[in-house]
């Protein structure tokens, strides 16, 4: 009871004031809370409160690490996509892949070399690292040589 007057009494203070907007309870997504079943309580919180979050699999922190921190600031919660994509760059179908695995995140993209008579999917030379992983993906399909098939039909 005194948690819920505290948490009451901070907000009416902090609109009066105007100068904190409150963050609801952060919606992850590709990740969670740390223990956010038992911090869901006490939300909305003021700027300033932060928390500990992971990422699913295929998805990492700003800083790459396991665990980063969620912060409240007076625009809403930073970082604003906590989790990214990490897309991992070893293979191409008919072109040249790297000598070793590479990683990219969400957002960042890579240039590529088909080996001669293939290319990207509608002739890009570059792949980039989506939620949803490399667009357009990482196989070269063979050109087309501009000739065209006519179908001739006799009455």
């Amino acid at each position: 009871m005194l948690l819920l007057v505290k948490v009451i009494l901070t907000l009416w203070v902090s609109w009066a004031r105007g100068q904190d907007k409150p963050c609801d309870f952060p919606e992850i997504k590709h990740g969670s809370l740390h223990w956010g079943d038992w911090y869901r309580s006490q939300f909305p919180v003021l700027a300033g409160q932060w928390y500990h979050y992971s990422c699913d699999d295929n998805y990492v922190t700003l800083s790459q690490s396991k665990w980063d921190r969620l912060t409240c600031t007076r625009d809403g919660w930073t970082p604003e996509v906590p989790c990214r994509r990490k897309c991992i760059f070893n293979y191409l179908e008919n072109g040249h892949r790297p000598r070793y695995e590479q990683s990219y995140l969400q957002g960042t993209s890579v240039n590529v070399s088909c080996y001669p008579g293939y290319t990207l999917q509608n002739n890009q030379t570059s792949m980039t690292c989506t939620e949803n992983g490399w667009l357009p993906p990482p196989r070269c399909i063979g050109k087309k040589t501009g000739l065209r098939s006519s179908l001739f039909v006799t009455v």
